[in-house]
């Protein structure tokens, strides 16, 4: 049987300092090596995405921002995304602006990925921002407004703040057509949420079903912790919670793993290669 396994990145395989630790490095690199089909599905962008997964020798394309951008390693294009209308990213800032909150525009333009502001206002957005640029080296650029760039193949809008400020926005937002939202915890952070919107026509599942028909694979196998993990499991076969998992994530996974800390992914990979090489 041909077998896919899928991870996501935060709270899953990377531990609490958003790393992929040596242990889980090796494990995971030498079960490719043996002929595992691994790649990882996360809500990062490509910047920060690429970075983290430097350690690993991933040979499948990968998805990301949850399911918006296919890109294949090998070739370093991007295979599919899903881009926003112009006229729905203006009806979302004004939205936005009227709620007296800030976001960041993501845009993948000819191939190069654009990170777009025209406010650090928010203290949480400052620190997101100022943390990507110190770790990841990401660029953002600034703009007098963000309605400006609207149709600049615009693929995905990002919020952080706390739970109330964002949850009524969220609401309004499910009404608007074309676009879907991630609403969840900050794993590094509690006191903040992340409202993440997007177009309506990806999503982990189906970028997870196109990696899956691509590669003529009999089933997924995937790991995930958060609220945004939800389309993974239902595009998966066999979909396992890590133990720091949100409780609504471990109550509709097969199973539970150890913790992102106790490199529980690398754990069961290498638990199911051994059964593996029994079996044969």
């Amino acid at each position: 049987m041909k077998r896919l396994y899928v991870s996501d990145l935060d709270g899953t395989l990377l531990n609490s300092k958003a790393e992929i630790s040596d242990t889980t490095a090796d494990v995971i690199n030498r079960a490719i090596d043996q002929g595992l089909d691994f790649t990882i599905s996360t809500a990062r962008t490509p910047t920060t995405t690429l970075k983290i997964i430097e350690p690993l020798k991933l040979k499948l394309p990968i998805t990301m921002m949850n399911g918006v951008l296919v890109y294949d390693i090998a070739s370093r294009k991007y295979l599919k995304k899903a881009v926003l209308d112009e006229m729905v990213v203006m009806v979302l800032l004004g939205m936005i602006k009227l709620k007296g909150l800030s976001c960041f525009l993501y845009a993948l333009e000819d191939n190069s990925f654009c990170s777009y502001y025209d406010s650090v206002d928010s203290k949480s957005l400052n620190y997101f921002r100022n943390e990507r640029i110190m770790k990841y080296d990401k660029k953002f650029t600034e703009v007098e407004d963000l309605s400006l760039v609207a149709g600049n193949d615009i693929i995905y809008c990002v919020l952080r703040e706390s739970k109330e400020k964002l949850e009524q926005l969220r609401r309004e937002i499910s009404v608007v057509k074309g676009v879907t939202c991630e609403f969840y915890p900050d794993v590094y952070n509690e006191e903040y949420y992340m409202l993440e919107i997007y177009s309506d026509t990806a999503s982990k599942k189906e970028a997870v079903r196109y990696l899956r028909e691509k590669g003529c694979y009999d089933s997924v196998i995937s790991f995930g912790d958060n609220l945004n993990d939800k389309a993974l499991l239902e595009a998966s076969d066999y979909f396992y919670a890590v133990a720091n998992a949100h409780p609504e994530i471990q109550n509709m996974a097969h199973s539970v793993i150890p913790s992102n800390e106790d490199d529980g992914v690398a754990r069961f990979i290498e638990q199911m290669m051994e059964q593996e090489k029994l079996e044969k």
